[in-house]
């Protein structure tokens, strides 16, 4: 059942990306949708972006080595952002990219401060969105391995394909489409396992078993991996961690790209009260269920979990659902990687092409939707090579894009956005120094620290800014 559920769902999406291709003749179908799309749309799209593989099986599964106070902070983040994105983002962006003409986020920056900026942009999605894709990958590979016990690059392949057909012929269409679908069949999964999950294990009686047993799953920098509890440093990394992945609703062009597609101002008020919902009710199911894992593991076998906490949830839900769940699951967990895939691969494409090429020689835009169909599928591939053997748990390497994608993107996002006035020379250092800092303190400070690099990332761009703004 649980592959006959995978072939169906496979078999729909690519079936919209055709049915959308009739209507995805322009640059403009092709990049935003032409600008035509309502809230439903704009806040599932949003939430099933945003939301990956990462989140069921890393932000599930980190639960099991960090306790509940991962989920506590992990929650309480996600709902935050998710209101302040549409709270403070989303309706002058949608004013001002309306009044500049801007089909993609780097183009926005570019119309305000110069081409440079909009290269520079461009660079940053296409290198750091490529390594986020690793760990979607590394997800789907993860899941379909063991649940349909698939090999694993054949798995990657599985996944790329199919994301790749309908993403290439369908654009943005059928970037939004599916992710309707994928978004309520992601919400119905995280209700499922959730409740599956709880009841499968005595409901409340689970959570007293678990305090009386393992009291440290609900005490704050008591657990953790062993070089952060070594270094005291439990509440600065688990802090650091969840703001790094959950700040990323503010900027990360992928997700805030939905803003300039909305059809209009109306769309955006009504997104601003739907989405924080869907997002809270998601992360409470799903970032609350790794510490339960210790009611199911057994302790032999805690050690293999421990180091690579990304199989957890798979293991829980094999050792514990039925197989008609267990189906459900794996088309929710699936719909995640392929719903966050695919617009990662669309705004590569689209910057690439649009940003940068098109910035170096003049296209004509009929060539230039050509060269993004090719684009989004070379792009689609790249990540499979280094998938294989991925840097890390999935958690880790989000954290580590969003850090860099956030510090680049959010100061200067704010400027075009709030300010009157901007050097182009201090956002084109605000920007440089950023991404410096992010990889710097990655290399030679963050296994001192434990600090994830959103924190100085973001502390650096915004005083360089200012520093450079400011001087005469």
């Amino acid at each position: 059942m649980i592959l006959e559920v995978f072939l169906v769902y496979n078999f729909l999406m690519i079936l919209i990306g055709l049915y959308e291709y009739r209507r995805t003749k322009s640059i403009s179908e092709f990049y935003i949708a032409g600008k035509r799309l309502g809230a439903l749309a704009i806040s599932f799209s949003f939430f099933a972006t945003y939301f990956s593989t990462a989140a069921f099986l890393g932000g599930g599964g980190t639960g099991f080595i960090l306790g509940f106070q991962w989920s506590a902070f992990l929650i309480f983040f996600h709902i935050l952002f998710a209101i302040l994105a549409w709270l403070i983002i989303a309706p002058p962006m949608k004013r001002i990219a309306d009044e500049m003409g801007a089909l993609t986020v780097p183009e926005l920056l570019g119309k305000k401060f110069g081409k440079e900026v909009q290269i520079i942009c461009a660079l940053v999605i296409l290198f750091f969105f490529e390594f986020y894709m690793v760990s979607i990958y590394k997800g789907a590979g993860i899941l379909l391995q063991t649940m349909l016990s698939m090999g694993y690059l054949e798995a990657l392949l599985v996944t790329a394909i199919v994301v790749t057909i309908y993403t290439a012929i369908g654009g943005f269409r059928a970037v939004v489409t599916t992710d309707i679908v994928q978004g309520l069949i992601m919400l119905f999964g995280a209700l499922l396992l959730f409740f599956s999950i709880f009841q499968q294990l005595g409901g409340f009686g689970a959570i007293e078993i678990l305090r009386s047993t393992k009291p440290e799953l609900f005490e704050i920098g008591k657990m953790g991996p062993k070089p952060v509890l070594d270094a005291g440093m439990v509440i600065p990394f688990v802090l650091s961690l969840t703001f790094a992945i959950s700040i990323a609703q503010l900027s990360s062009p992928q997700l805030v790209i939905r803003f300039i597609a909305a059809r209009n101002q109306r769309v955006v008020v009504y997104g601003m009260i739907m989405t924080p919902i869907i997002v809270g009710i998601f992360a409470i199911c799903v970032f609350s269920i790794g510490p339960l894992g210790w009611l199911v593991i057994p302790k032999e076998e805690l050690t293999v979990f421990l180091k690579d906490t990304d199989k957890v949830v798979p293991y829980m839900a094999m050792k514990l659902l039925p197989e008609g769940i267990n189906a459900m699951l794996l088309a929710a967990i699936i719909a995640a990687a392929m719903s966050t895939i695919n617009s990662l691969v669309h705004v590569s494409a689209t910057a690439l092409v649009r940003d940068l090429i098109q910035n170096l020689r003049k296209i004509e835009d009929s060539k230039a939707l050509k060269l993004t169909r090719i684009s989004v599928v070379v792009l689609a591939l790249i990540p499979i090579y280094f998938a294989i053997s991925p840097p890390g748990i999935i958690v880790e390497i989000v954290g580590v894009s969003f850090s860099v994608i956030t510090s680049a993107f959010l100061v200067p996002l704010l400027v075009v956005l709030y300010s009157k006035e901007a050097k182009k020379s201090a956002v084109i250092a605000s920007m440089v120094v950023a991404i410096a800092t992010c990889i710097v303190w990655q290399m030679y400070f963050y296994k001192v620290y434990f600090i994830y690099p959103v924190v100085p990332g973001l502390l650096a761009s915004a005083i360089t800014l200012l520093a450079l703004n400011f001087k005469k």
